[in-house]
C-alpha cells in the first residue's frame, strides 16, 4: 500500500533521532531479583537465559528511568543498554518509548514509537480543501492529524513492522499474523469502557530476517482505535511494541518485553507538574502497555 512507507519512514527517522539523545545509552542498572529456588541464579544479562520458556524469576530485573523528563520508569533485564525517552508532539501530546537489547546482540525489545502521529480518515470535504492521503490537518488546540485510511491492529502491526525490523534486520519477511480481540477488550476497559462511538482492535505479526548476521525472528504488536465522537473520525496507535531475537534467545526477549510492559509506571510527581490534559496520555500508558504481555507470552508457547 502507498502509505505503508510513512510508517516505514517514522521508524527510520526516529533511529537516526536517537543517536542524539543525551543519557540514552546507560544499561539498566540497580535492584536486582532472583528466583529463591534456584541458588546459582541465571544471569540474564550475560546472555545465559536460551529456549522458549523463560520465567521472568529467572531473570534479575533493574529499574530505568526516562531521563529526559523522569517522566516513567520501567524495569529491563540487568545490563542491558537502553535507548527511551518521552517526546512532545505538541503540549498536551506525548509519546513515551524505549528499546533495549542484550549485552552480546542475541535479542533486543522496543516499546513506541515517538514519530507516530494521531491520523484522521479522509474525507470528501478535507480533500475539497486540498489536504489528501498523507497531508496534515489542524483542527485547532494545537492538535495535528496525518491523513490516513483506518487500521486496524493487525494491519498496522504488518506495515508499521515491516519498516521497524527493516531498520535492524535484513531480508524482513512475514510468517503470519492473526488479531487479538482479547487484547483489543483488555484496552477498551482500561481506557473507559464500552462505545458504540469507539472501536479497538489489537493484532500481531511475526517475521524472519537476518539479524545481526544470523538467523532470526521478530514479534510485533500493534493496538489502533478510532473515534467517531466528535465532528471528525481520529484513530490512533494506542501501543505499539515488540521483540527481535537470535532462536535461542526468544525466550529472553519476549519475557523481557511482557516483564517491560507490565512494570511501566508513570512518575507521580511528573504528573502532578502536567498543566490541563497533557499528562492524560502518560497517566493511561500503564494500563495500555500492560495490554501487551499477554499477546506476548502466548507468542512463545
Amino acid at each position: 500500500m502507498a502509505h505503508a512507507s510513512s510508517f516505514q519512514t517514522s521508524w527510520l527517522s526516529l533511529t537516526a533521532t536517537s543517536a542524539v539523545v543525551l543519557a540514552l545509552g546507560l544499561g539498566a542498572t540497580g535492584c536486582s531479583r532472583r528466583d529463591d529456588h534456584d541458588n546459582a541464579p541465571v544471569a540474564a544479562a550475560e546472555g545465559n537465559v536460551t529456549g522458549n520458556v523463560v520465567y521472568p524469576e529467572q531473570v534479575h530485573w533493574a529499574p530505568y528511568a526516562e531521563p529526559t523528563e523522569h517522566a516513567f520508569t520501567v524495569e529491563l533485564p540487568v545490563g542491558w543498554p537502553v535507548q527511551g525517552g518521552l517526546k512532545r508532539l505538541s503540549t498536551g501530546e506525548v509519546r513515551p518509548w524505549l528499546r533495549a537489547s542484550a549485552p552480546d546482540g542475541s535479542a533486543e525489545i522496543f516499546i513506541g514509537d515517538p514519530e507516530l502521529p494521531d491520523f484522521t480518515p479522509p474525507t470528501p470535504a478535507l480533500a475539497a480543501a486540498g489536504l489528501t492521503e498523507g497531508k496534515t490537518y489542524m483542527p485547532g488546540e494545537g492538535r495535528a492529524l496525518t491523513l490516513s485510511p483506518y487500521h486496524d491492529g493487525q494491519t498496522f502491526s504488518a506495515e508499521w513492522g515491516r519498516g521497524k525490523i527493516g531498520a535492524h534486520c535484513d531480508d524482513v519477511t512475514p510468517t503470519g499474523g492473526k488479531s487479538q480481540p482479547a487484547a483489543a477488550a483488555a484496552l477498551e476497559s482500561a481506557l473507559g469502557g464500552r462505545s458504540t462511538q469507539v472501536s479497538w482492535s489489537a493484532g500481531e505479526t511475526r517475521f524472519s530476517c537476518g539479524y545481526r548476521g544470523r538467523p532470526g525472528s521478530a514479534w510485533v504488536y500493534a493496538a489502533t482505535s478510532l473515534d467517531s465522537r466528535g465532528p471528525f473520525q481520529v484513530w490512533d496507535t494506542r501501543t505499539v511494541g515488540g521483540f527481535i531475537a537470535w532462536p535461542e534467545h526468544w525466550g529472553l526477549a519476549g519475557t523481557a518485553f511482557a516483564h517491560a510492559a507490565r512494570s511501566f509506571a508513570a512518575d507521580a510527581d511528573w504528573l502532578k507538574r502536567q498543566p490541563g490534559w497533557s499528562g492524560d496520555r502518560l497517566r493511561a500508558s500503564p494500563k495500555i502497555f500492560a495490554t501487551m504481555s499477554g499477546p506476548a507470552e502466548e507468542a512463545l508457547r
